[in-house]
């Protein structure tokens, strides 16, 4: 048996939670499933990797040492196949100003940013952030799965985009791209010069096991522009920390980047890189025993929406972030009423999608039922 109890409820107010603390919350009773972190408590060996520095009382200036930049490559090796050098490691405090600062950097004001929808926030909101324009394309579904219609892909390739963004596993949706899928977009961003910068902070949180997920830099030439990103936070649930790494191959790509870094993002905190490094080096226990979980929550949800009919759900290849479809004439601006009832989601327009919403199931079973309790009440009422 598990030491682990992700049945536990761990109460989240009044600690200044992002996910629990909205000021817009004050008075009222709300469930909130929008912000993509967990309400699960860490690792022990993590809390005993914080209890040490804290125990030391000295928070100076630190450096990513030696010994974590080599059991980040052995595990990008390890876990997706990928032979990397350490020198290709920039440390950042985060990816989203890393996919930000990289898209400042290497597009220039005639280009565009281009970006399938729906998808995370940042990814289109980005364009906005830097001053330029915006290229999107749409996933539709194909065989229970969300994919790229390549078709309309390579359509806006052809207009001038500067860099693709790319989510693996995607963000919403849950798809884990196949080795085809990705060799596919290698050929078309080489084909029109584009530069692929690649979110994958998603890749350990795999729901099935159908095919594992690929680093799409392991069918991208040195020689072309591309990073990749990783995090160990969604994974362990430490996204307060902050820590990020950006894998560059391309030395004159790397060398810019690094001198556009300074003098803007800070240093990493000793909390942020010890907490990596325990990430990554202590057994697997709580990871394995937290996607057991997530699929049971997974599980639970997807039998509620094949149950109630006006709602529709591919199921996860990856990630905790629920896509759900509702019939828009029956349920009108579903996530209000949803948040009238006391349950807050994302509205799918956030992540260019019209008539979704995006639920966070990585809380507990208990959440996830009083959430459905809410969903079947709203869904009652408009009927």
């Amino acid at each position: 048996m598990s030491k682990y109890n992700f049945d536990q409820e761990i109460d989240r107010k009044n600690t200044n939670s992002y996910k629990w603390d909205n000021p817009l919350y004050e008075g009222r009773d709300m469930l909130p499933m929008p912000v993509a972190d967990m309400d699960f408590r860490i690792a022990d060996e993590l809390t005993d990797t914080i209890s040490n520095i804290n125990d030391h009382r000295v928070l100076g200036y630190s450096l990513v040492p030696e010994l974590l930049k080599s059991v980040y490559q052995t595990k990008i090796k390890e876990s997706y196949d990928w032979d990397t050098q350490i020198e290709w490691q920039v440390w950042i405090p985060g990816i989203v100003p890393g996919l930000t600062l990289a898209c400042s950097t290497f597009v220039s004001s005639e280009q565009s940013i281009l970006t399938p929808i729906p998808v995370y926030h940042p990814f289109h909101l980005v364009s906005k952030w830097v001053d330029r324009d915006l290229l999107t394309f749409n996933m539709v579904e194909k065989d229970g799965r969300w994919v790229y219609d390549f078709i309309e892909f390579e359509n806006q390739l052809k207009k001038n985009a500067g860099v693709f963004l790319f989510c693996n596993p995607h963000n919403p949706g849950g798809t884990v791209f196949t080795e085809e899928e990705i060799k596919r977009i290698v050929f078309l961003c080489t084909k029109y010069d584009c530069m692929i910068l690649s979110d994958e902070i998603h890749a350990d949180l795999q729901l099935q096991t159908i095919h594992k997920h690929v680093c799409i830099a392991k069918y991208i030439s040195n020689e072309l522009p591309a990073i990749t990103f990783f995090a160990t936070s969604k994974t362990y649930n430490t996204a307060g920390m902050g820590g990020a790494v950006a894998i560059i191959p391309n030395a004159n790509i790397r060398e810019k980047y690094i001198k556009h870094i300074q003098g803007v993002f800070p240093m990493l905190s000793r909390h942020s890189i010890e907490i990596i490094q325990t990430s990554l080096t202590m057994n697997n226990e709580w990871l394995e025993n937290l996607l057991i979980y997530l699929r049971n929550n997974h599980d639970l949800l997807l039998s509620f929406i094949k149950q109630n009919k006006i709602l529709k759900m591919l199921p996860l290849e990856a990630t905790y972030l629920a896509w759900i479809q509702y019939d828009e004439e029956i349920l009108g601006d579903f996530q209000q009423r949803l948040y009238t009832n006391g349950l807050h989601v994302l509205r799918g327009d956030q992540f260019l999608g019209k008539n979704f919403i995006r639920v966070n199931i990585a809380c507990t079973k208990n959440s996830l039922e009083k959430a459905l309790l809410i969903i079947k009440k709203t869904i009652d009422e408009a009927h």
